[in-house]
């Protein structure tokens, strides 16, 4: 996640956090014991399995993996485990050839470094990088044509010098599982839109895997009727407050209409973020803006940042409660937002209010709620909350002085601070049974070493060309 176009990625993190902070509404949590009326029963969502999850994310942030940095053979490796699991779980493939994958010509990725085949670390190379498509048709005719576009991308950032890996478990390897997750669970009740998961390549370079798959689709791109990406969560700011935030739906008024109404179905507090003062900000979302026409689009993250891109960014740092509110929600939300009537606009250009202010004080007032938080903590959320409060009561966000300064102060304390103060204890990992002996689950660990692909991995197959899907535009 997060790529910058100077500053490198802790830059952009850096800035990325004023983002979170900047701007928008906070819509309040469900009551569980009172959702008679979310577009999924609770039988349904109770195939969303942390055990699950957990599984997986370990094998894709294994030290294995290397990395996941493309090219690599922990990067091959990391497809394969992702296959199966599209397999399994039933997706239609929607890459080429009547595969999953989509391959296209890598870009350069020497400023990593890869652990190859005799166990040296090199410069990684890449010559393809592959997306993966897959698709949960709709179960609406009249709907179905049309989708709905899940994004997370699976690659990370191989290896440190030294040989410590960059394991990539919070960026993104959670994404990957959740979309997946999210995927099994609309695979057995099926939206009335069809929903299209894509699993993107290079987006640690740049966004290239997102960008290539949108400048030529598998599907004809006006059937895309608004995309999220996900990336990264299942890391909280503190262990006992998890807030899910949405950044971008104000690009879409009727989006973000939507999917606040869909807040109510989420078991924990939702805000929506505004994330216009940063134009360097950006996750594989961001390329629906750039097209012609632009799609509506918006990001979907957890806030617990104190291990982004480090080589502490492990399997054992989640917290599969949080991943089990995030898939529980995005279910519901997407079931209910892919039967509405209304057409999805996009807005270019959008302005922080003092509705801006609102979101920031509540989303530091649900902190104060923590059972962890020091004596000092306290004390400067609650100065914090009080200059929010004057610029609210004056309706003038100038009175909190350089706007995008005061939010990164805060934000830096939130995503980074907070996190690092209060790291856990991360709760037991498997809430639920254990697989059975007949899951795919138990089958794991003895997968191939190499790709089920029709064509080597390092070649692109001859129909991979413009001409032969020029209809799909």
């Amino acid at each position: 996640m997060l790529y910058a176009e100077a500053g490198g990625p802790m830059r952009l993190c850096l800035f990325s956090l004023v983002a979170l902070l900047a701007c928008g509404t906070a819509a309040k949590p469900r009551d569980t014991a009172d959702a008679t009326d979310q577009p999924l029963s609770e039988a349904a969502l109770e195939l969303v399995s942390a055990t699950r999850m957990r599984m997986l994310v370990d094998e894709l942030a294994d030290d294995t993996m290397g990395g996941r940095v493309p090219g690599s053979p922990g990067h091959e490796a990391a497809l394969n485990i992702l296959l199966d699991e599209m397999a399994d779980i039933g997706l239609e493939p929607v890459g080429l050839e009547g595969e999953y994958l989509y391959p296209y010509p890598a870009t350069d990725v020497s400023n990593f470094n890869q652990i190859d085949r005799d166990g040296n670390i090199t410069a990684a190379q890449a010559e393809v990088a592959y997306d993966l498509v897959g698709r949960i048709p709709g179960s609406d005719p009249a709907l179905a044509d049309e989708h709905i576009l899940v994004m997370a991308h699976h690659d990370h950032l191989g290896v440190e010098v030294d040989g410590r890996v960059f394991n990539g478990a919070f960026d993104n390897a959670t994404g990957c599982v959740a979309a997946l997750e999210l995927a099994r669970v609309l695979m057995a009740h099926p939206p009335a839109r069809s929903v299209l998961i894509l699993l993107t390549d290079e987006e640690e370079s740049g966004l290239d895997g997102a960008r290539v798959w949108l400048d030529d689709p598998t599907i004809p791109r006006a059937q895309i009727r608004y995309g999220l990406s996900v990336d990264p969560i299942g890391r909280p700011s503190l262990p006992d407050y998890w807030p899910l935030i949405l950044i971008g739906t104000e690009h879409s008024p009727e989006l973000d209409a939507s999917w606040r109404a869909a807040a109510r179905y989420s078991d924990v507090p939702v805000h929506f973020l505004n994330r216009s003062l940063v134009p360097v900000f950006a996750s594989d979302q961001d390329e629906l803006y750039k097209l012609d026409p632009p799609i509506p689009g918006f990001w979907f993250v957890n806030p617990g940042f104190s291990f982004y891109h480090t080589t502490e960014d492990t399997a054992e740092t989640i917290d599969y409660r949080v991943m089990k509110a995030d898939v529980r929600f995005l279910a519901n939300a997407i079931t209910e937002t892919a039967r509405a009537q209304e057409d999805w606009t996009f807005v270019n250009e959008t302005e922080p209010d003092t509705r801006s202010a609102v979101d920031v004080r509540d989303l530091l007032s649900g902190l104060l709620t923590s059972g962890v938080l020091r004596s000092s903590e306290r004390e400067y959320l609650d100065g914090v909350i009080a200059d929010l409060d004057d610029a609210i009561e004056a309706e003038d966000l100038s009175r909190l002085g350089d706007l995008q300064a005061f939010t990164f102060g805060v934000a830096w304390f939130v995503m980074f601070e907070l996190g690092s103060a209060h790291p856990g204890p991360v709760p037991p990992p498997f809430p639920e049974e254990e697989p059975t002996p007949n899951s795919v689950e138990a089958t794991r660990g003895h997968r191939e070493p190499v790709l089920r692909i029709s064509w080597p991995l390092d070649v692109l197959p001859d129909s991979h060309s413009p001409q032969i899907r020029a209809s799909s535009r």
